[in-house]
């Protein structure tokens, strides 16, 4: 017999499985009732498109139900961090409070139109295409699946590192809901609601909501102002339609709104670097407006506070909204055989202001809402339609699942205005202001075809075989601006462009207009074509039940997957190609119940080569002598690592769980320029190339960068957890303890930000606890919570322009939060 999923009836009918996650695992169960025997209950994962077993799926994967969610203090995206083994989650990408993942050591920090990440997040089997808007608040739902190491035959291309699998909860056809509402410092006020109808036996309707708000814990000198606060609002409207018993319709309509103030950095000197841009900008603009370096702005913010105490003239915004439609239509046409289709819609729609150079001068500013003639949101527009069928034969020894796969993305207004300046006076009494815009305009299509066949040779025996083949088209316009020196006084007066940002004004009825017009200085265009083949194999041994183990199987498995190419964003002439990234993948794999199954040890060992594995690097852009970001491949490299995952119920009430993940990340060859002030005395060094910057001149030198940390991977995680379950006659108590450790970590971005080492964290640790009470009659639910306890202060993220500013910005954890939360179920 296949295995069901778990998916209750009702909120409090008693499930047919618990979804116990290797990880974190749920309320502990006594199985058969009434028996004396404690054991794990068998965990239900759908990482392959087909519900089974999580201990008889060749897959490393992570499940996690509603309760284990709940036990956990699980309520976004964002707390997965210390989760699951692998797995970096940072809710905010720069400064940016968007989602940026990364699984293995791969993600990307470059949240362009033009560009994707190689972790997929999906919704209820519909693939999340930008990042904005995707750091999800988890309210009404089923389960969460973590799944490791390349997916490309089943999820597809951008599944380098692996995927999350988000499902929601269906409707019913019994009446019932829940309201909660969270409290917490920081003046945390978070609500939630779910409601079900039933609206005729066949016909149910499902209504979800949530609310997030709490003020912003990094304080900013510069306006006194509050940043890196909550601010979000989703509803989730689902409608099930079950005409007859082989057919199931699923309308799944959801909304979701962010508008939040973004992630000032603290600013972190470099010693004995001068930036080259700080250089020149330094004597052309800000001593003489300021009085003082780029280096000694820096110094004041570094030496004011705490890691988030900063100072920053922009401060900035960050607003978002999605919405979201899919229909899923499953046919069962027969018992060994189903159809199903998923047909979406996504739109997405964001804006920024980015602060880049942490100090309280407009040296280095970015945004895409403050221009008036620039300004507004990028608007995204996502379409796919994805048919499966799953099926078995042969009395079940054969499993399978084929499909096609279609997928559209239209992204239009992705305009970003960068300002250096105003700067008045500048020197020789001049004004100075460097503004220019880049806008992308970016069209993906792509269309794939998989399959994927189990074979059962005997009941311990099994292989796998998978695969994928997938073409896209991707294309990309990109518009420069350059500001209209004639629009620069408010007043009309004359405006003479000297060049390198400089103008001449008529003293002194100068002034300065910030509504000044830009015009089109450049345009281009790119298109690329992309396919390929993306295999699976893997044969798996399964254990019968011995003296010493209960159950279990061993794997090994070779993958292989695929990131999508493209057109780099960076201004500088023509659009330039970077390649795909490809990624083979082997993995030995073991999960084992021992001790009467009360103690469970899942793992794998994995060894991953990437070819042209994208990265991002920093280039002059020539209209503004700034830096600006573009992607390029680093030809080759590699992660090797151990991951663990062990669940123990050690007796009645008390269970255990531990995380451990040893990785290994080398980049063999990774071939990049590295831009450092001339030495105007001697000709450029063989290879450079000397740009000429007005006051000074820069050269752009070939740099070997494959000695440098992977980004994103800690050499080594562990997470620690204990939870106690005590029955009183006022209900069940369940107080939690748990630590979670990530060592030797590096956020470094430029050739100079890595070699100096002061984006390396050496240790990331977190102590949170957790008291849940829920009443006999299960319908109160509550929780005393707190996270970060010891009030750590480690380096969570950064923006490191070294090169260019001679400064970096370092993002920090968040201060130790505590609050409370309360559930009425009905």
């Amino acid at each position: 017999m296949p295995v069901l999923p778990c998916i209750p009836k009702s909120l409090f009918a008693p499930r047919p499985c618990v979804l116990l996650a290797a990880a974190v695992a749920s309320a502990l169960q006594v199985t058969p009732a009434g028996a004396q025997d404690l054991v794990l209950e068998e965990v239900v994962v759908t990482a392959r498109k087909r519900a089974e077993s999580l201990q008889e799926t060749p897959v490393a994967v992570t499940a996690l139900d509603a309760s284990a969610l709940r036990d956990a203090g699980v309520r976004n995206l964002a707390d997965l961090n210390q989760i699951a083994p692998s797995i970096d989650v940072a809710s905010a990408n720069g400064n940016a409070p968007l989602a940026n993942v990364y699984i293995r050591g791969v993600g990307q920090r470059n949240s362009g139109a033009n560009i994707d990440s190689g972790v997929g997040i999906y919704i209820d089997e519909v693939y999340v295409g930008r990042p904005d808007g995707a750091l999800l608040d988890l309210n009404d739902v089923q389960s969460v699946q973590v799944l490791r190491g390349p997916q490309g035959t089943l999820f597809g291309k951008n599944t380098t590192g692996g995927a999350l699998v988000f499902t929601t909860n269906k409707p019913t056809d019994v009446f019932e809901g829940s309201v909660g509402m969270r409290v917490g410092n920081l003046d945390r006020l978070d609500g939630d609601f779910v409601v079900n109808v039933p609206v005729t036996d066949t016909l149910w309707t499902r209504l979800s909501g949530v609310a997030r708000s709490r003020d912003g814990y990094i304080d900013n000198l510069f306006d006194g102002e509050n940043y890196m606060d909550e601010d979000r609002q989703s509803l989730v409207w689902q409608t099930r339609f079950v005409p007859t018993d082989d057919l199931t319709l699923d309308l799944n309509l959801n909304w979701a709104k962010t508008d939040q103030t973004m992630r000032p950095q603290k600013c972190q000197l470099v010693p004995s670097v001068e930036g080259w841009q700080a250089a020149v900008f330094n004597t052309l603009a800000i001593v003489p407006a300021t009085g003082k370096t780029v280096d000694e702005h820096c110094q004041e913010a570094a030496e004011a506070g705490d890691g988030n105490t900063v100072i920053s003239d922009l401060g900035g915004d960050y607003e978002s909204e999605n919405k979201g439609a899919s229909l899923t239509a499953e046919w069962a046409i027969n018992d060994s055989l189903s159809l199903k289709s998923i047909t979406a819609w996504r739109y997405t729609e964001a804006s920024q202001n980015d602060e880049l150079d942490h100090i309280g001068v407009p040296f280095l500013h970015r945004t895409n809402s403050v221009h008036p003639s620039l300004s507004g949101p990028a608007e995204t527009d996502q379409y796919s339609q994805e048919l499966q069928l799953v099926g078995s034969a042969f009395d079940e020894r054969l499993q399978y699942v084929t499909g096609l796969y279609w997928f559209s993305e239209e992204t239009q207004g992705r305009i970003n205005l960068n300002y250096l300046g105003p700067f008045d006076p500048a020197i020789g009494n001049l004004f100075f202001l460097n503004a220019t815009a880049t806008g992308l305009a970016a069209d993906n299509s792509a269309w794939a075809a998989f399959s994927q066949v189990e074979w059962e040779f005997n009941d311990n025996w099994r292989a796998t075989l998978g695969l994928r083949y997938t073409d896209e088209e991707r294309e990309l316009e990109r518009v420069n601006w350059n500001l209209d020196p004639a629009t620069l006084d408010a007043n009309g007066g004359p405006v003479v462009a000297l060049g390198g940002g400089l103008f001449s004004v008529q003293r002194p009825s100068f002034e300065y207009n910030p509504d000044f017009d830009m015009v089109v200085t450049d345009r281009a265009r790119g298109k690329t074509d992309n396919s390929d083949v993306t295999p699976m194999a893997s044969l798996q041994y399964l254990m019968g039940e011995s003296d010493w183990i209960d159950q279990g199987s061993l794997y090994l498995t070779y993958s292989e997957g695929f990131l999508s190419g493209g057109l780099s964003e960076a201004p500088t002439g023509d659009l330039e190609e970077f390649e795909p990234e490809e990624v083979e993948n082997w993995e030995l794999g073991f999960k084992l119940d021992l001790l009467e199954r009360r103690l469970r040890i899942n793992g794998a060992l994995f060894s991953t080569d990437y070819t042209n594995r994208q990265l991002t690097t920093l280039v002059i852009n020539p209209q503004t002598n700034s830096p600006t970001g573009a992607t390029i491949n680093a030809a080759k490299s590699s992660i090797d690592g151990l991951e663990l995952e062990t669940t123990w119920l050690a007796t009645r009430n008390l269970l255990v769980t531990f995380n451990m993940t040893l990785a290994d990340g080398d980049i063999q060859e990774f071939d990049d320029t590295q831009l450092q002030v001339a030495d105007t005395t001697v000709p450029p060094p063989p290879g450079c190339t000397r740009a000429n910057l007005t006051l000074l001149e820069v050269d752009a030198c070939p740099k070997d960068r494959s000695d440098e940390n992977l980004p994103r991977l800690a050499e080594q995680t562990y997470m620690l957890a204990a939870q106690y379950t005590l029955e009183t006659g006022v209900g069940v108590f369940m107080p939690r303890v748990q630590a979670s450790w990530k060592l030797d970590m590096d956020f470094c971005f430029d050739a100079t930000s890595c070699e100096s080492g002061l984006w390396f964290e050496d240790e990331q640790f977190e102590l949170s606890a957790r008291l849940t009470w829920i009443s006999n009659d299960e319908r109160w639910v509550g929780s005393l919570y707190g996270t970060n306890l010891t009030d750590e202060e480690y380096i969570v993220g950064g923006t490191a322009l070294v090169e260019s500013e001679g400064v970096g910005g370092v993002a920090y954890a968040p201060p130790r939060m505590y609050g409370a939360e309360l559930e009425y179920r009905f």
